[in-house]
């Protein structure tokens, strides 16, 4: 074997490290995991929980996904999930529980309508925008609850929070595998995925090959608002009440487990799988430092470190893509 075959053989396993790093992360943490918790993590229960808890921040990661693809930001995705909760808890007490999810669907993508006009049509910045919206739906959360948490839900609510498939599978993943499918389909397979990751690489280009580029924006930020909605859907069953702080911080899970899982920070480019296994290394890093006894204080400079770690390795990353497409 020659250098030249060395040399491709490096690239290649490199390349395969970079566009699977959210897995090969995961693995390490799983062995990580088993071994300091003595077989802990491992059980049946635990790993119940985990999934029930990773199931939302599925929901929100790949929302986030095609907001990012898009080359936007979504920094409300927290407390729209908290407003979005205490509106779907509110409609499952006046109306039955197929209305209630349509009518916070409905809301939810009325939020995201919200976030993606204002930062299109008026031009802002969508980190500012949606600082400022994020201030918005944290104030209606508290002021439709009075800064109180609904409880008395219905069986019903719960079991799309807790309830299990076959006795096994927790419906609550279920649910999230679904919206992953389907938005694996959308952006790989149609239409609208390629105007979307066209869009998110060169806007100028996409509005050149005669791409609604704002339409577009405005559009993820609608599916952000529907996957908000079912995550809000999925909490609320999970605790079994609407708290109107219930998803604070959660846009820090997003960022961190999608840019883990290989959609860059910089947009045109998409992995909807590798969300769901950055989502995967979030939650099991934290149950692994609860199941430790770590202090939640420390459990928040960790994800601050992973946050930052992860951007690093992204940006590194892109550098070395295309490096290797100009050495070609």
């Amino acid at each position: 074997m020659n250098q030249r075959e060395k040399r491709g053989i490096k690239s290649n396993g490199l390349m395969f490290v970079l566009n699977n790093k959210a897995m090969l992360i995961l693995l390490i943490l799983i062995v990580i995991a088993g071994v300091a918790t003595k077989g802990l993590f491992l059980s049946y229960g635990n790993l119940s929980s985990v999934s029930r808890q990773i199931a939302v921040s599925v929901l929100i990661g790949l929302g986030f996904t095609v907001v990012l693809a898009s080359a936007g930001v979504d920094l409300s995705v927290g407390h729209m999930l908290s407003l979005l909760g205490v509106i779907y808890a509110i409609f499952t007490l006046h109306v039955p529980m197929p209305i209630a999810i349509i009518g916070v669907v409905a809301v939810g993508m009325l939020c995201g309508l919200l976030n993606g006009s204002i930062s299109e049509y008026l031009h802002l910045p969508p980190f500012i925008v949606t600082l400022a919206t994020a201030q918005i739906f944290k104030g209606f959360a508290y002021l439709l609850t009075n800064g109180k948490s609904i409880n008395g839900l219905s069986a019903s609510v719960k079991y799309l929070g807790q309830g299990l498939v076959g006795g096994v599978i927790p419906i609550s993943i279920v649910i999230a595998l679904a919206v992953c499918l389907v938005l694996c389909v959308v952006m790989y397979r149609t239409k609208y995925g390629r105007h979307v990751i066209a869009t998110g690489g060169n806007a100028e280009a996409a509005l050149v090959s005669g791409i609604s580029t704002q339409k577009i924006k405005v559009s993820a930020y609608v599916v952000m608002g529907i996957c908000a909605a079912l995550g809000a859907i999925v909490l609320t069953g999970r605790v079994s009440m609407a708290a109107p702080g219930a998803g604070d911080g959660m846009e820090m899970d997003a960022i961190a487990a999608v840019v883990i899982g290989g959609t860059p920070m910089s947009g045109g480019k998409v992995k909807v799988g590798g969300t769901v296994f950055g989502c995967l290394v979030i939650g099991v890093m934290n149950n692994l430092l609860n199941l430790l006894n770590v202090s939640s204080f420390w459990q928040w400079v960790a994800k601050g470190c992973i946050i930052i770690f992860a951007i690093l390795i992204d940006v590194q990353s892109e550098k070395l893509i295309n490096k290797r497409r100009g050495a070609q």
